[in-house]
């Protein structure tokens, strides 16, 4: 978790009384903080909300909890060209845009 426990409280306790008035469920801050299996299908249920607000701050919360990458893309392969040839312009211009996105997408170090 990228985030220290104090914020990830301070964000989650906005979810207990959305989570309490539509569902009618108890939703334990500390015991989020501590078993990512629970805390997972609390987000989960809250994503399946009616409340646009609700929904995205669970969105958001699955975030911090998996990090800033967790999700890994395929990485980026160089454009294929025929033996000989040399690639467009444009092949290689894309190609180049995608490892810029995929550095960003990562993130610096």
């Amino acid at each position: 978790m990228d985030v220290t426990p104090s914020q990830f409280i301070e964000l989650a306790i906005k979810l207990v009384v959305p989570m309490r008035r539509e569902f009618g469920r108890s939703v334990r801050v500390e015991h989020m903080l501590n078993d990512p299996t629970y805390a997972q299908a609390v987000l989960a249920l809250a994503m399946t909300s009616q409340n646009e607000r609700l929904r995205e701050q669970a969105q958001y919360l699955q975030g911090l909890l998996g990090g800033p990458r967790s999700v890994s893309a395929p990485p980026v392969a160089a454009p294929q060209a025929a033996p000989g040839a040399t690639p467009s312009v444009d092949e290689e211009t894309a190609y180049l845009e995608a490892l810029k996105a995929e550095k960003y997408r990562r993130g610096l170090r």
